[in-house]
């Protein structure tokens, strides 16, 4: 913690979200101008492919990719683009230019951030003209109404119990867990998720910038971190922390509480490169050695992810003298 694609079939939406769909599908020619934001994983692609296959219904043409800058676009083609946060500031002009006419229908969805100056614009004229929409994750119902549309798992309270709070409702991760547990072990009692579940999470820790790595080993090894000890971690001023914690936001892999997901902190842990995470979890337990703070609850952490022949001696030896004054018996059990 920091102190300071779905199918079609399965998408699970709100009573929002819903409204905007049966509105569209009623009248498919009607007014349409929607900036889409979410992290990654949450359903932004999934309900561009809805609203898609409602115009596709209905004859409607439909654009998925921004037209290049002074590119005419016919004004009865329905313009839907993904991932806009990443288009350069020639194309964000040119889906400016299309919002500020009126005349084209535009749903354009992003991470929340990175944000340019052009993208904003967008964004502000898209919430100012239109309509903003904001994914977040599942809550608990979403989650068990997602897990009953999957007849091989059902919607037994504990099996959607333990699916919400290991993925903390992200629906990317609702899907992988729910298609990982099917014909596997699903009683009362799951305690891990599948290793093929965590594997898949290869991929999107891979893309990351090395510095964003280097903040989920900092928080997968657990407590609480103040800015102050991720800047001298990671080498950042406070404003370096903000963008590298909103860049993990907006990649799916850490909440909007500063925690990381069950699911998402076993998968940091297991799938960092060794040298890595040794170099992180050390330098991490030497600031806290440093400043006085407590270390217990760092190798509480790491024992439960298996790392404790990560930690230094020290701070084994620190952790052992704060252990005897209120649990003297967890001492011996582990060193």
């Amino acid at each position: 913690m920091i102190m300071n694609d779905l199918a079609a079939p399965g998408l699970t939406v709100d009573k929002g979200l819903q409204a905007l769909l049966d509105t569209v599908a009623q009248d498919p020619t009607g007014p349409l101008a929607v900036g889409v934001a979410g992290p990654a994983g949450h359903g932004k692609t999934a309900l561009l492919a809805e609203l898609e296959r409602i115009h596709h219904r209905a004859g409607i043409a439909v654009r998925t990719t921004a037209p290049e800058p002074d590119e005419p676009v016919d004004p009865d083609t329905v313009v839907l683009v993904d991932d806009a946060h990443l288009l350069d500031d020639a194309r964000t002009e040119a889906l400016l230019r299309l919002a500020a006419g009126r005349r084209h229908r535009l749903v354009v969805a992003h991470r929340p951030w990175p944000r340019s100056a052009a993208f904003s614009e967008l964004v502000d004229a898209l919430r100012r003209d239109g309509q903003a929409v904001l994914l977040t994750p599942f809550t608990r119902e979403q989650t068990a109404a997602y897990l009953a549309a999957t007849p091989e798992l059902g919607r037994a309270a504990d099996l959607v119990d333990f699916v919400h709070t290991q993925t903390a409702g992200v629906p990317r991760d609702v899907e992988r867990l729910a298609h990982g547990l099917v014909g596997a072990e699903t009683r009362t009692g799951t305690v891990d998720p599948p290793r093929s579940v965590i594997l898949e999470f290869g991929p999107d820790l891979d893309v990351q910038p090395a510095a964003v790595r280097r903040l989920l080993l900092a928080l997968a090894a657990g407590g609480a971190l103040p800015v102050s000890m991720l800047g001298a971690l990671l080498g950042r001023d406070p404003a370096g922390v903000d963008e590298l914690i909103a860049t993990t936001r907006a990649a799916g892999l850490l909440g909007a509480d500063g925690r990381l997901a069950p699911i998402v902190r076993r998968a940091v842990a297991t799938l960092s490169p060794s040298t890595e995470r040794t170099a992180v979890w050390r330098r991490l337990t030497e600031l806290q050695l440093a400043r006085g703070g407590a270390v217990l609850p760092l190798v509480r952490s790491l024992l439960a992810v298996g790392a404790l022949g990560d930690c230094p001696a020290a701070t084994l030896a620190a952790a052992a003298d704060e252990a005897l004054a209120d649990e003297p018996a967890f001492v011996p059990r582990y060193w």
